[in-house]
């Protein structure tokens, strides 16, 4: 998800005329980058045997690596930003607080494993990083509500494909969307979720109404969504999920 993260906040910066917008959009993706890879390295020694954290054990060495130099390079484009103010530091080091506790376990629990916490903690984060970091850095004027909320009602439905993925290695107590309602039922709500954000977004930018790259990003998802099931493989997550995402941020780029 680091690649789809780097280009939404590239084309999302970019849509509200931040002249740094590919470094905004760099440090998303290697801070992403090194965090979602950190914390499969910090797994590596619990039960969970999912095809992911096969790999990541087999390749512990090589991922510690790049872990590390990706996070040097979000350091770095962090520091190409030039006067970060505090208030901005502060959304990032929140977001990586939650990003800590969501594998970090705290009285035999983590954050991802408490009842129906697991999606919403990855929407936050995704809406702290890309959305509310460049807006109060910049101190941009934007219908910063309706902005945050739709960025997160599309994180969400994003993330429930990746749930119905997980559904036989997620315990019963974390209680995720498809645990909760069933299989069809969580994709009728990312449906929703997906066009809660297409409206809130064309309400606060008129001119992605004319963006069809923009449409087809959202009817892409759509479709992902309603083509998953448990026994797709994980490129079709890490690949084609996560690419409409990108599309969406590409989506912001052309507007």
């Amino acid at each position: 998800m680091s690649l789809s993260a780097g280009v939404l906040s590239a084309g999302f910066t970019h849509l509200i005329d931040v002249k740094q917008w590919f470094f905004y959009g760099a440090f998303s993706f290697c801070s992403t980058f090194a965090v979602y890879n950190g914390q499969r390295l910090f797994k590596t020694d619990r039960n969970v045997q999912t095809p992911w954290m096969k790999w990541v054990k087999k390749n512990k060495r090589r991922l510690s690596i790049e872990v590390f130099l990706f996070g040097a390079g979000a350091l770095y484009f962090l520091v190409q930003l030039n006067n970060v103010s505090l208030f901005a530091l502060g959304i990032l080091f929140f977001a990586s607080g939650v990003s800590l506790l969501y594998v970090l376990k705290i009285k035999s629990r983590t954050l991802r494993e408490t009842p129906h916490l697991k999606s919403h903690l990855i929407a936050f984060s995704w809406v702290a990083v890309v959305i509310l970091f460049p807006v109060m850095n910049e101190g941009k004027e934007i219908p910063l509500l309706f902005v945050a909320l739709a960025h997160y009602l599309y994180t969400l439905a994003a993330t429930i494909p990746f749930d119905i993925r997980d559904l036989k290695y997620d315990h019963p107590s974390q209680k995720t969307i498809p645990q909760v309602i069933g299989v069809v039922p969580a994709k009728i709500v990312a449906w929703t979720l997906l066009l809660g954000f297409t409206a809130l977004m064309l309400h606060s930018y008129p001119k992605l109404s004319y963006n069809y790259v923009f449409y087809a990003a959202v009817i892409a998802q759509i479709i992902l969504v309603a083509l998953m099931n448990e026994n797709r493989k994980d490129f079709y997550c890490a690949g084609l999920i996560d690419g409409a995402i990108a599309l969406v941020g590409l989506s912001y780029l052309v507007a």
